[in-house]
Formats: structure tokens, C-alpha cells, sequence
């Protein structure tokens, strides 16, 4: 009887062991080979004419990459794309900013578009880079008055890099659609993208992540970082958000001790606010970023 029960242990430790590990590899896996930086049809829009698809090396020796969208005026806003994108699909979240006279950055994730890299980091190595990004960006104009933009894990990306130390041409954070942390999005996530309880198998998986990339899944976390931040944010959220629950904004902005703001948008699932309300939303980042940097 011993015996069977210790096999029977070893069984279903193997395959806890196994499932964590399967997890793992599908959510922070890459999810496709760089791609060769294309505008397609979005060419032929006159404000995209002088478009330069831009490289960066980081610390790691990684090589990011970005499409930047110049004109005149020192004001820049860097749009930060969620899970599985690219820079080039938040070219229509661009266009607002472009046209409230901003340059605009679109920064392909590490292991997402053109940038190497083959693991995901929910938004926490990625802050690294956005920083450097923005030094990029002071390299080429000391007196940049810049924007942080995200969505989803774009969003996370800007609220982990407000909680470092950050030049003052760092003027506001807007973020759409975040999550606290990715040990709370997976435990949210993992029931309806993976088909599988959050437990046993997350505190499993999230080991195993930290063995693999030095961080687990509880440090991956924006709620810590918003803690931290000291310049503005203006939280954006769909009510109607069944990917990243609405409490997670109520609660990112509980957390945030700077000068803050929320919008809650009626029945707008996940990334949906801008297309559920198109005036509320855009006046409101307007505002806000007239507020703080002027018009």
C-alpha cells in the first residue's frame, strides 16, 4: 500500500511538474520569429510619410526595435503594445497623440515584432527597455517633454518603468486596460486561455519562472511599482473587462500616491474603451495631458 501511494505521488507531482512547466513555455514563450519591419497599407496615410523603423541595443545586448513617427515639436509619447503585438498594431492609438502634436515611439516588446528575445516578461523586463527608450530618445532631444502610453501588458510595461528612477523629461503615464501583477492576471487568465485551475499548477509555474528568468511571477508586479511612481497617471478601464478585471484598476489606483486619475468606461471589455467611448476617452487624455504638460 506504501509503495502505491508513493508512486502514486510521484506520479502526480510529474504531472503538476509537467503542467507548470507546459504553462511556462506557452505564456512567456515567444510567440513568432522577428518579422521584417512592413507598414503595408498604412504606408499611404500622409502622417506615417516619414516613418523610420529604428534600432536600439540595451544593456543586454538585445537589439530593440521601434517605428518612429517625427515632426516638429519636442513633445514625444511612446505607445507600448500588449501581449502578443507589435509596435506597428498601435499605430491607431498613435495617431491621437501625432495629431495633439506629439512625435510618437513604437516600441516592439523584447521577443515581440522585430526586437530579439525569446521570453516574455509580462512587463517587467520590458521596463528596462522603455527606460532606455527614453534615453533614446533625451539622446536625440535634451528637452523632450515625453508620454508613456500603454495597453494591457503595454500598460503594465509603463505603470513597472514609473516606478523607477526617471529623468524629468518624464512628464505623465496613461494607461489602459493593466493588471497589478502577473501572478494576478495568470491566476484570472489561466481558466479561460489555458483551460486549467490556477492551483496547484500557478505557484508551480511561477518557480519554475524564476529558475528560468531570475523573477517569478509576484514580482512581475505594477501595483509595487505604481506604489513608487511619482509622476502622474491617468488609469484607463473598460468595466466590461473579463480579461483584466476592473478591480485591478480600482486597485492600481488606491495604490498610486502621485497625482491621479481614473476613467471607468460602461460595458468597454479589454482595450475597448477608445472604441466604446471615443470622445470621453480621447478628451479626458487630452486634458490630462494638457494639464501636465500644457497644450
Amino acid at each position: 500500500m506504501g509503495k502505491k501511494i508513493l508512486l502514486a505521488s510521484a506520479a502526480a507531482a510529474g504531472g503538476l511538474l509537467a503542467v507548470s512547466n507546459a504553462m511556462v513555455n506557452i505564456a512567456l514563450r515567444r510567440k513568432a520569429a522577428p518579422q521584417a519591419p512592413k507598414l503595408g497599407a498604412a504606408a499611404q496615410e500622409g502622417w506615417l510619410s516619414d516613418a523610420k523603423y529604428i534600432t536600439h541595443r540595451n544593456c543586454e545586448d538585445m537589439r530593440l526595435r521601434a517605428w518612429f513617427v517625427p515632426q516638429a515639436g519636442r513633445r514625444y509619447a511612446v505607445i507600448c503594445h500588449g501581449y502578443g503585438c507589435c509596435g506597428q498594431q498601435m499605430l491607431h492609438r498613435a495617431k491621437p497623440f501625432y495629431d495633439m502634436g506629439f512625435n510618437v515611439l513604437l516600441p516592439d516588446a523584447r521577443a515581440h515584432g522585430g526586437s530579439d528575445g525569446s521570453t516574455i516578461g509580462m512587463g517587467w523586463p520590458e521596463r528596462r527597455d522603455i527606460v532606455e527608450w527614453v534615453y533614446e530618445i533625451l539622446r536625440r532631444d535634451d528637452q523632450a517633454q515625453i508620454v508613456l502610453f500603454g495597453e494591457s501588458m503595454g500598460a503594465a510595461t509603463v505603470m513597472m518603468a514609473a516606478g523607477e528612477v526617471l529623468p524629468a523629461q518624464v512628464k505623465l503615464v496613461v494607461e489602459d486596460s493593466g493588471y497589478t501583477s502577473a501572478w494576478e492576471q495568470f491566476k484570472v487568465s489561466m481558466p479561460l486561455l489555458y483551460h486549467t485551475p490556477p492551483y496547484p499548477v500557478l505557484p508551480v509555474a511561477s518557480l519554475l519562472a524564476r529558475l528560468r528568468t531570475g523573477y517569478g511571477f509576484r514580482r512581475m508586479s505594477a501595483l509595487e511599482q505604481v506604489r513608487q511612481c511619482r509622476i502622474p497617471i491617468l488609469f484607463i478601464h473598460g468595466e466590461g473587462d473579463d480579461l483584466v478585471p476592473c478591480s485591478m484598476a480600482l486597485r492600481l489606483y488606491g495604490a498610486a500616491r502621485c497625482e491621479k486619475q481614473l476613467l471607468l468606461v460602461p460595458e468597454a471589455g479589454h482595450c475597448g474603451s477608445a472604441e466604446a467611448a471615443p470622445e470621453l476617452y480621447w478628451s479626458t487624455v487630452r486634458a490630462f495631458v494638457e494639464k501636465h504638460i500644457g497644450g
